[in-house]
């Protein structure tokens, strides 16, 4: 009687483990690096609440391609692949034929959360339309931005979003650990792969590097660079080895003079791939930079993080992650040079880098 019941406790144990991975969610996420980032607490959370076997992020692709593996999130698919545009037509004039593409692609999910539209307008209609049109499908419209007053961290108020769209769910929201877990999570591979890219410019194996990264996606978040090259004569004079990460947008902002400068002081990595700067990251000591996507990929990554801010506020934007400290500075301090800052850069660095 015992080993029957034993079996018939498997069984239902296989039976709900495939119940839950043939339940699948779809995330619209339009949003640059640092928004992507910032959603997977929310992706997490969701897995969890509406008991979901696998996620499928539908966004800029090149943002998130190293998220499956590494994250909750099990694949991405490219948001140019999908003929979006035709959502946003009036939903009196919004017409699917027999075996339309859109259909296809919004085919098999039974949630989709969309960053893209508000609540009740075309896009939101013809989705709802047009998701339902294979399955029953259960749509939330979600803000990408809190509103410019709001004075809470951003994945507080995607939490409340959820709970505000889906109010038949009855969930305890997270506690403020989100804030500080890590979501990213870089595999063997990609520790190899970072060390060999290091040793490449010079990083002893037993050396983890202060990655300093002066960019942004936005010129007026970006901390001066005088104060960042000032701030890696510090670190180099207390020992420790540097390194200058540049990513596209640097790369199109900085002329020739200010990188010709930063090379000599300390080797710079001019990056494309997102799946190699996060492999960097991850054999790095120490990240610093301003508030950016590639804060938001080394602090989820685990990676000690000092990130400095200017217009944006810490209190919503923060980089989530186990080892963040934020500086909010003054216009004086952050558009202008500022040893007064440099130096309080410089002793979060070090201390995090002799821990």
């Amino acid at each position: 009687m015992e080993k029957e019941k034993d079996i018939l406790n498997m069984l239902s144990s296989a039976e709900a483990h495939a119940g839950k991975l043939s339940n699948r969610a779809l995330i619209i996420q339009p949003g640059a690096i640092g928004d992507c980032v910032l959603m997977l607490p929310l992706a997490e959370f969701i897995k969890k609440v509406f008991k979901i076997g696998t996620v499928t992020i539908l966004g800029r692709s090149h943002y998130m391609e190293y998220f499956p593996t590494r994250s909750c999130i099990d694949s991405i698919k490219d948001l140019d692949s999908v003929d979006m545009h035709r959502l946003f037509v009036s939903h009196k004039d919004f017409e699917l034929a027999d075996g339309d593409p859109l259909i296809t692609a919004f085919a098999g999910y039974q949630h989709i959360f969309t960053f893209l539209g508000q609540p009740g307008d075309d896009f939101e209609h013809n989705l709802i339309f047009t998701a339902n049109c294979s399955n029953s499908v259960e749509v939330a419209t979600l803000a990408l931005k809190p509103p410019a007053d709001y004075k809470h961290h951003i994945t507080k108020f995607y939490f409340d979003s959820i709970s505000a769209s889906c109010p038949d769910y009855k969930y305890r929201k997270p506690s403020g650990r989100y804030r500080t877990k890590k979501y990213l999570k870089a595999l063997k591979s990609d520790l190899l792969q970072g060390r060999e890219i290091l040793s490449s410019f010079g990083i002893k194996k037993n050396q983890k590097p202060a990655i300093i990264h002066p960019g942004s996606g936005g010129v007026k978040k970006c901390w001066h660079i005088d104060n960042f090259y000032s701030l890696a004569e510090e670190l180099l004079e207390a020992g420790e080895s540097v390194i200058f990460l540049l990513g596209p947008a640097e790369q199109e902002r900085f002329n020739k003079k200010n990188i010709d400068r930063l090379s000599a002081l300390a080797p710079v990595i001019i990056e494309n791939s997102l799946t190699q700067t996060f492999q960097i990251l991850c054999s790095a000591g120490c990240f610093i930079g301003n508030d950016s996507g590639i804060a938001h990929i080394a602090s989820s990554s685990g990676v000690a993080s000092v990130v400095c801010f200017g217009q944006t506020n810490p209190d919503v934007y923060c980089p989530a992650g186990p080892k963040v400290k934020t500086f909010k500075f003054g216009e004086s301090d952050f558009s202008k040079p500022s040893p007064e800052a440099v130096s309080r850069v410089s002793r979060a660095a070090l201390k995090f880098l002799s821990s």
